[in-house]
């Protein structure tokens, strides 16, 4: 009965982000770009890594992830949402991104193959958490990185999916307490924590 409920509601997230695909860019703002930019400079990503961009939509990442890689190694698009993808692909980024349309809970990626899971504004629409970090953990590599962001606070993301409600409107990121519990049961060490204002983000290692 569990996993008939978990597929019904990924059903439904799919149909809802598939909806929002064509219209997605219009909610970008500077303000989110900015404060992007400052995320991906401050991961210092190597030139030449492997990322795996998590709930990548329509590619808001991209641009940020190819520069800061000068256009070398790999990142892996994955999205449940096929009209995202579509949306992403038609932007016609870097041969280095390849696109995934899966649900996070079963990446078709093998084991240790990337250097950063980065997810980006995705992890509260993740009905199955621990899971979800399960997968990201099981596909970095040893010392590789994964980062959780937003461009806002916690408290700011949680009331913003509550006031749209329907099948996002208890799509939450959990307590501190509890997202650093769920990462260490993934054996991941947490580097970083914050929760300001602006923005949301935790960074933690894969550490052998």
């Amino acid at each position: 009965m569990a996993t008939s409920t978990s597929s019904r509601l990924t059903t439904q997230l799919q149909d809802y982000f598939d909806g929002l695909a064509p219209n997605w860019d219009k909610e970008v703002t500077r303000e989110r770009l900015e404060c992007l930019t400052d995320i991906i400079k401050e991961l210092d990503i190597e030139s030449g890594s492997y990322v795996l961009d998590v709930g990548s939509g329509t590619g808001i990442l991209l641009p940020f992830l190819i520069r800061a890689m000068d256009a070398l190694g790999k990142i892996m698009a994955l999205d449940f949402s096929i009209r995202m993808l579509h949306q992403a692909k038609a932007k016609n980024f870097s041969p280095i991104v390849d696109y995934i349309q899966a649900d996070i809970v079963a990446v078709p990626l093998p084991d240790n193959c990337v250097d950063l899971a980065i997810c980006n504004s995705a992890f509260p629409h993740f009905s199955d958490k621990a899971k979800a970090l399960k997968e990201m953990a099981r596909v970095i590599e040893n010392d590789g990185r994964l980062a959780i962001c937003h461009t806002a606070s916690r408290d700011r993301v949680n009331h913003f999916h509550q006031s749209i409600g329907g099948v996002v409107g208890t799509d939450l990121l959990p307590y501190e307490s509890q997202m650093r519990r769920l990462i260490k049961d993934v054996g991941l060490t947490i580097t970083y924590f914050e929760d300001s204002p602006k923005r949301y983000l935790v960074i933690a290692e894969k550490r052998t």
